[in-house]
């Protein structure tokens, strides 16, 4: 976040995984669980599957 905070960014963007059952196989979450998205405040913009949110976190200027 720092590094896209120097650059001028405001917003980064993933797309994690958020599996049916609390548990996928590793090859399957290479970009990532939603709960650890959440956990460092990124916050669901859409989902267009059902195992797919689009998350985004918004970089403050300090």
């Amino acid at each position: 976040m720092d590094y896209v905070r120097k650059q001028g960014g405001k917003i980064v963007e993933g797309y994690p995984v958020e599996p049916k059952k609390g548990w996928t196989p590793d090859p399957f979450a290479y970009t990532g669980l939603a709960s650890a998205f959440r956990k460092v405040g990124f916050v669901e913009v859409i989902r267009r599957s059902e195992t797919r949110p689009v998350m985004r976190y918004m970089i403050r200027e300090h």
